[in-house]
Formats: structure tokens, sequence, C-alpha cells
């Protein structure tokens, strides 16, 4: 995931609705969730399967959110035919993620991080709330700490979340990388 040192609060749509707010009209899985000081965290009003009309995230003004746009707003659904999987990013307890980018020749450079979860399996191994909850989480949250959700779709019997792509990796693995496994103060910053 990549760390963001700041954004520019114009590319935050206003009209969105504070956290609390949301909160508010959430299952109790969230509803429980207190956040001790103020946030620029912020909801956004997502429901139904994928195909949902998004409020204006915070990365909205990028090339990656315009090129998804131009595929709802073309074919009406963002479908896994639209992208190309170019190589396996990684594995995890609830699927895939993949590196792919749009089909369309307008958007050379747009690459995402698709994770791929294969439901079947999930509900057999009792993990499929899980997946679920994390969908919902994504849909709903909207925040430069998380990476941000541009469609989730169903192919077949598999789920799949189109993602940002943060090429610096996984947080975790850079952090391991680091000396003493630690950011320098600065860095953190």
């Amino acid at each position: 995931m990549a760390v963001t040192a700041g954004r520019d609060d114009s590319d935050h749509d206003s009209s969105c609705s504070s956290l609390s707010t949301a909160l508010e009209s959430r299952r109790s899985w969230i509803s429980d969730i207190s956040f001790g000081t103020s946030s620029s965290i912020s909801a956004r009003s997502c429901r139904g399967g994928g195909q949902q009309q998004q409020l204006k995230p915070h990365k909205a003004n990028q090339v990656e959110w315009e090129a998804i746009q131009r595929l709802r707003a073309a074919s009406g659904s963002v479908r896994l035919e639209h992208f190309r999987l170019v190589r396996r990013l990684g594995s995890g307890d609830l699927g895939n993620v993949y590196l792919c980018r749009v089909h369309d020749p307008r958007f050379p450079g747009c690459f995402y991080a698709m994770k791929v979860v294969d439901r079947e399996a999930l509900a057999f191994r009792k993990k499929l709330q899980r997946a679920e909850t994390e969908k919902e989480i994504l849909r709903t949250l909207d925040h430069p700490f998380l990476p941000t959700l541009y469609a989730d779709f169903d192919a077949a019997h598999y789920s799949c979340l189109l993602m940002e792509f943060c090429p610096g990796g996984d947080l975790h693995v850079v952090r391991q990388r680091q000396p003493g496994r630690r950011f320098a103060i600065s860095s953190a910053k």
C-alpha cells in the first residue's frame, strides 16, 4: 500500500457524508467502531452488486478513475472482459491479486490490482462472510490510507475487486526491509 504525505482537499467531494453518519446506518459489525481523533475519512454511497454509481473518491482526478467511468458509460457496467491480466502479484487467505490493465488503448498506463476470490471455495471453508465484509468496507470508506476500490463485479463463481495498484508493494514487506524492521521517523511523517 502506498503511503501518501497528504492530499488535496479539493479532490474530496463535499457531498460525501461523514463517517459517523455512515456508521449509524451500517450493520452492527461496523457500528461499534469509534475513532478517538477527527479524521478526513469519508463514506461513499455504494450499494448493490458492484454496478452502483459511486460518489467522487479522493482519487477522482486520476486517469485510472476516468477509465473506469468511461467503461461504465460505454457498456453500463465494468466486467472482467474489459481487462487484461498482466501477472499475479500475490495470494492470500481469501484469493489471488493480479496486476491488470484496461483493454482500451486510450488508457495504456492504467494499471489496477484485481483481487479474485473464489466464492465457492470460500463458502466451503466458511470464509465467505469475511470476503464480503472486506468488500463492504472498501465500498464504504474512501481514505488515502486505504486502497481505492474502483469497481467490483462477479465473473462465474468468482468475485473480483478492482483496486488501486500500489507499485511499492505490501506495506508490511516494505517495513521488513527497513533497518531494524522499522521506518525512520522522517519517512513515517
